[in-house]
């Protein structure tokens, strides 16, 4: 999750706080508890070595699959993975660390590394499969060391690391505490699997809610700042959306809302469905990505499906992989399916779709482009329509039923617009800025001849109107249309923010990016602008019995 979604730009600051690109490097399958224990132990820095400053150089790309709850397959999955991409030529690492499952040896027909317990060596020593450019690391995680805290797994991320393999696969099993949402977090790659059951979907939406937290934590470097984000967090309750996060810090004009907005940018978890067996469910992953979405706040990238299949349990019974013993059957193709998924997200010809809408716009809504034609309406319409039904699998344990009666009568008005040839081209208009190429030449200041107006006086705890900010763009001598030209938002919008009228304006999510590039415009303090003006809009929603 976290290797494939690092911003080429690098970290942003914002405030105290600095969010890298990537997460912060850290040892592979960390225990609760780790950083706590005593710095006395064997493979703890000796006095004087000083800290590692710079991350360990992995000698391979690091596929993590994982689960958000026991029985969804991912051992199958990993071992079949791992087969595809030595097939085509890679040395692939194999590795078992399930924490209280680990049976790959079963499913790629190896011995039993279970049984020379007594001194653990078998744990972090490769041993050659059947399989040509595939071997097996059992990590050994069921067993423990006696006296060592999260000593076995240390000792198996050092085997990880000084492996010698193009791909190393891990089969993280239930990777639901802080150990296994690690090391699907530090992976290049990695795989979410769920179930098409609403207690599946349930548990791999906590499951995001908590990777996401503790995404955040690790991308934090500041502590105060991380600490300060986490007691909010608590707050809330548990891990909460982080949409949910980001709007109560949005609310209370705290600068940290940034933090969390850029995490939310950049957090991609890749999710797979697996052991679908009705039509409805090969539709499921991109409905769980639109729900997710609209109410979590981040984008989940769906990888593909795994179709249920009596092959894969005989194929488990006779110790024999998917891919070799029946590999022109359906979930074969899928597995294969989602590998090549993976191996263009490695290259980046595979990247999350790029929104080319406005958030909150009616188009963002009902997920169509500008140029939609009618017939892309409705079935953009009935497909909302089915992902936000009282009983929709997609949205169980996501949304209240007043929050998604609220969210249908939003995409009614929004599919009412936009079948109405005249009241979808104002909204269009208002909504999308001109086409550069259709813009006409727009003055630098409103008259040269006329005397500007005094600026007025700002200070940094300045709560900014439509009022003011038209006062401070006259003092400038720039005409609205050249704002409107500078900040690419339509001139009726800018009309209404100066003058106050906020029931011709968007949702909140929507005007506070209008008047950050207005204050940019005018080279105003961009934070304090749209934290005094949003916040007076949600109160005046807020007054009016109105969903902010």
């Amino acid at each position: 999750m976290a290797g494939q979604n690092a911003d080429s730009r690098g970290g942003r600051e914002r405030g105290d706080a600095t969010l890298p690109s990537a997460p912060p490097d850290v040892d592979l399958f960390r225990e609760p508890g780790d950083e706590d224990a005593p710095s006395d132990r064997r493979d703890a820095p000796h006095e004087g070595e000083g800290e590692r400053t710079t991350p360990r150089a992995r000698p391979a790309c690091t596929i993590a699959v994982g689960g958000s709850k026991g029985g969804v397959g991912t051992s199958v999955v990993a071992a079949n993975l791992a087969l595809y991409l030595a097939s085509i030529g890679r040395r692939v690492l194999l590795v078992d660390a399930d924490p209280g499952g680990a049976n790959l040896h079963t499913l790629v027909g190896a011995p039993s590394p279970t049984r020379p317990r007594a001194d653990n060596r078998a744990a972090g020593r490769p041993v050659d499969t059947q399989i040509q450019g595939l071997r097996l690391l059992w990590g050994g995680l069921d067993e423990g060391l006696r006296g060592r805290r999260g000593g076995g797994r240390r000792k198996l991320a050092r085997a990880v690391e000084s492996a010698e393999a193009d791909y190393v696969v891990l089969d993280l099993g239930k990777c639901t505490n802080r150990g296994g949402i690690d090391a699907l977090l530090s992976a290049d790659l990695s795989l979410v699997l769920t179930l098409p059951e609403p207690t599946a979907l349930e548990s791999a939406y906590r499951f995001v809610r908590r990777a996401f937290l503790r995404y955040l934590h690790r991308s934090v470097i500041d502590q105060p700042t991380r600490l300060a984000l986490m007691q909010k967090a608590r707050e809330l309750g548990g891990a909460p959306a982080p949409l949910d996060l980001w709007r109560t810090l949005e609310d209370d004009g705290d600068p940290l809302a940034e933090v969390v907005r850029d995490a939310m940018e950049r957090f991609h978890p890749n999710l797979v469905i697996s052991q679908t067996r009705l039509r409805a469910d090969l539709e499921l992953g991109d409905q769980v990505r639109s729900a997710a979405r609209r109410r979590l706040g981040i984008g989940i990238e769906y990888l593909g499906h795994v179709e249920y299949d009596d092959t894969v349990w005989s194929c488990v019974r006779a110790r024999r992989l998917l891919l070799i013993e029946s590999p022109g059957t359906k979930a074969s193709k899928n597995v294969e399916k989602i590998a090549r998924r993976l191996l263009a997200l490695q290259t980046g010809k595979r990247k999350p779709p790029a929104r080319t809408v406005p958030p909150e716009s009616h188009h963002d809504l009902l997920e169509v482009d500008r140029g939609a034609t009618d017939e892309e309406v409705r079935r953009a319409f009935k497909r909302a329509r089915d992902i936000y039904a009282e009983d929709a699998l997609a949205c169980y344990s996501l949304f209240e039923s007043h929050e998604l009666e609220v969210l249908r009568a939003r995409l009614e008005e929004a599919y009412d617009v936009l079948l109405d040839p005249v009241r979808r081209k104002p909204y269009e208009l208002s909504v999308f800025p001109p086409s550069e190429e259709h813009e006409e030449p727009v003055p630098a200041r409103m008259s040269r001849n006329e005397p500007l107006p005094p600026a007025p006086e700002l200070t940094p705890d300045t709560d900014y109107t439509g009022a003011l900010l038209r006062a401070v763009r006259e003092s400038q001598g720039i005409s609205l249309r050249d704002v409107s030209a500078r900040t690419k938002v339509g001139l009726p919008y800018l009309e209404a923010i100066e003058g106050d009228a906020f029931d011709a304006l968007p949702a909140p999510v929507y005007v506070r990016g209008f008047v950050t590039e207005i204050a940019k415009a005018l080279k105003l303090d961009a934070a304090q602008v749209a934290r005094t003006y949003v916040r007076r809009y949600r109160r005046h929603l807020e007054e009016r019995g109105k969903s902010v």
